[in-house]
């Protein structure tokens, strides 16, 4: 699995210092905003005392608690709503009592938000939203800024990880508002998924389309007496994209497309040759959520 899905993205600069401090030419930086919403913050000091909200912490995460947290907190985005608004996404994961990240494996990012103003040229913080999401592994995640179209802002969240040889990544989509990242994603989704290193027969049986990763004995020494018909062997990516094609002249989110591509060998068939996957899946604004239109995802789930 790549690593660049279980990395959080770098901070991107945009506006603001503590407590109102004259705007500069340029907008504030990420550090100055987090300033701002973490008293005492900076890149040397990121423990930060954290509140989870029953809402937010729905289901059983390892590491976080609803009510009082410990959590190293750092910049992941700043959006711009219009010229005298500003959003700071921040990540954080549970510290320990050494200070130290205490994520495991199972342990998702919490991602809170932090609105500011602008106001006689110096920017202050308008509202706390605070945690609106966990997502991601080992607590970690990518997040990203999506033009949704020329009047909606959404901010993506990728994330992935493996478990005994398979692996996979997802995407969830949120739409961010001038007063706050909605928390009812607008989809969430498998992006890609492979078992190749989850018993020793799916290498083989994927080639000559898939070009089989290096091996680890020790993974399958629990797979090894496996036999073929009893389990599918996959290795499907996906890019995907927001249109403005539809919707576009009334300011409606465009259409979510998501091209997937890869191989599979169904354990019916295990002794044929792989399938190719090429796959194209149209997702529509409506009501709130992004509904598929057409075509489907292929990802078997983990």
């Amino acid at each position: 699995m790549r690593g660049s899905f279980l990395r959080a993205a770098a901070a991107m600069a945009v506006a603001a210092s503590w407590p109102a401090i004259a705007a500069a030419p340029q907008a504030p930086t990420a550090a100055q905003l987090m300033a701002l919403a973490f008293p005492g913050w900076s890149d040397a000091a990121r423990l930060q005392p954290l509140t989870l909200p029953e809402t937010a912490a729905h289901g059983v995460y390892a590491g976080w608690q609803a009510g009082a947290n410990r959590a190293l907190a750092e910049p992941m985005l700043v959006l711009r709503s219009d010229a005298s608004h500003l959003t700071l996404v921040a990540g954080l994961v549970p510290a320990g009592a050494d200070g130290r990240s205490a994520a495991a494996h199972l342990t998702p990012m919490a991602l809170a938000a932090y609105q500011f103003e602008q106001h006689g040229g110096a920017w202050t913080l308008a509202a706390r939203q605070g945690v609106f999401a966990l997502r991601g592994f080992s607590g970690a995640a990518k997040v990203a800024a999506v033009a949704l179209s020329n009047r909606h802002q959404g901010l993506a969240v990728e994330y992935g990880s493996c478990w005994q040889g398979y692996c996979g990544t997802w995407m969830t989509l949120y739409e961010v508002e001038q007063d706050k990242v909605r928390r009812e994603p607008l989809v969430e989704l498998a992006l890609s998924g492979i078992n190749v290193n989850s018993a020793l027969d799916c290498g083989r049986r994927l080639q000559p389309l898939i070009k089989p990763p290096p091996q680890d004995t020790a993974l399958h020494e629990d797979a090894e007496g496996a036999p073929p018909g009893s389990h599918d062997c996959y290795a499907i990516e996906s890019s995907w994209s927001i249109g403005y094609t539809h919707g576009h002249t009334h300011g409606q989110p465009g259409d979510l497309a998501i091209h997937y591509h890869g191989a599979i060998s169904r354990a019916e068939a295990h002794a044929a040759a792989p399938v190719a996957v090429d796959q194209r899946q149209v997702l529509r604004y409506d009501s709130g959520r992004y509904r598929a239109v057409s075509g489907f995802n292929p990802v078997p789930p983990i």
